[in-house]
């Protein structure tokens, strides 16, 4: 069960989300790259890039891995799609 409403949700996406070109419309999302640390033994560390979008679910309806999306001019595809059951979805990126 959800505590905000859609209308809550656009309202923060639309504070804090930045422009999402899809191939027929635009819509808000959160975006975040962090660099994520791996350690796979041994001495030596290095990190793993990943880059996503919180997007709400109903926005994104007909998104599929393989789908092309623009943000800020840079071209990603889209290797995931995760709805987490509360009206949003993350969706891992690849930079093309």
């Amino acid at each position: 069960m959800t505590v905000e409403t859609s209308l809550e949700r656009q309202a923060f996406l639309n504070d804090y989300g930045k422009d999402i070109e899809l191939s027929d419309k635009t819509i808000k999302g959160i975006f975040d790259s962090p660099h994520n640390p791996l350690s796979v033994g041994g001495e030596m560390q290095f990190s793993v890039q990943e880059t996503f979008i919180m997007v709400e679910t109903s926005d994104v309806s007909s998104i599929a891995h393989g789908s092309t999306l623009t943000i800020e001019g840079r071209s990603y595809v889209v290797t995931d799609v995760q709805p987490d059951g509360t009206g949003m979805s993350t969706l891992m990126l690849e930079l093309q």
